[in-house]
């Protein structure tokens, strides 16, 4: 009886992986009331704890060694979805490292933490953030590959791309090296088959070229600032961009 468990496991695991591509398209509630979701929860709950999910070396928390800042998106473990290998693992507890560009998970007993391979991640979510991976292009305007947040996504996305390194200052003699962490922060619009750095209002006009103007008095009818709030304004902008027809 169990042999024939086993066999009907794998083939719903076929079918899982025959349907991955579609499931890519569907919101994450989507996936949890189909057919796909179904029998992803009988999948999960057969294989637990689930070998092909804990693959990856492990990693060595490093955080306590800094002076100021951490290196994670969240300064601590927050709960979120990884689409792994083409499967989707819900309700995950996890860290991403964004020195290291590394998703982190605990490993299905307790005794130490794992950095998942960064090339099986599809996307993943921290709470309500979304990431999806850049890998590399033909597209010479693509950006690096890495992870990217999503912030609007509809006929324009809107990436944004955290970066956080580690530095050394050695100038205060007395308290020997000091490690600290610095942030930079890019965005990018991806306009057709082009994407273009937005961290500029030069920028975000070569984006939406064809209608600058109304881009510009958008702004100022709304009283957004690429330079005090540029984040809001980009996801405000892109939205409205989105919903306009450009016929």
């Amino acid at each position: 009886m169990k042999l024939l468990t086993g066999a009907y496991c794998l083939s719903i695991l076929f079918c899982l992986l025959c349907t991955g591509l579609k499931a890519q398209h569907l919101s994450g509630d989507a996936i949890a009331d189909s057919a796909y979701g179904v029998a992803l929860k009988y999948y999960h709950s057969y294989l637990a704890p689930e070998p092909a999910l804990f693959r990856g070396p492990e990693y060595l928390v490093y955080s306590h060694l800094l002076k100021s800042g951490h290196p994670y998106f969240s300064d601590s473990v927050r709960t979120g979805t990884i689409r792994y290998a083409g499967i989707v693992y819900r309700d995950q507890r996890l860290l991403f490292d964004e020195v290291y560009g590394q998703v982190v998970i605990g490993d299905p007993y307790g005794g130490f933490r794992i950095a998942l391979l960064s090339e099986r991640i599809d996307s993943f979510t921290v709470e309500d953030h979304s990431f999806i991976r850049m890998t590399d292009s033909l597209n010479p305007s693509a950006p690096a590959v890495g992870f990217y947040e999503q912030l609007y996504r509809g006929r324009i996305s809107l990436l944004k791309r955290e970066k956080k390194v580690m530095l050394e200052d050695a100038s205060i003699v007395e308290e020997g090296v000091r490690r600290y962490i610095a942030t930079t922060v890019s965005y990018y619009i991806r306009n057709g088959r082009t994407y273009y750095a937005v961290n500029t209002t030069r920028g975000l006009m070569a984006a939406m070229k064809d209608r600058g103007r109304e881009v510009k008095r958008f702004i100022r009818s709304h009283r957004l600032s690429m330079r005090k709030d540029k984040e809001n304004t980009l996801i405000q902008v892109a939205a409205w961009y989105g919903g306009l027809n450009h016929q």
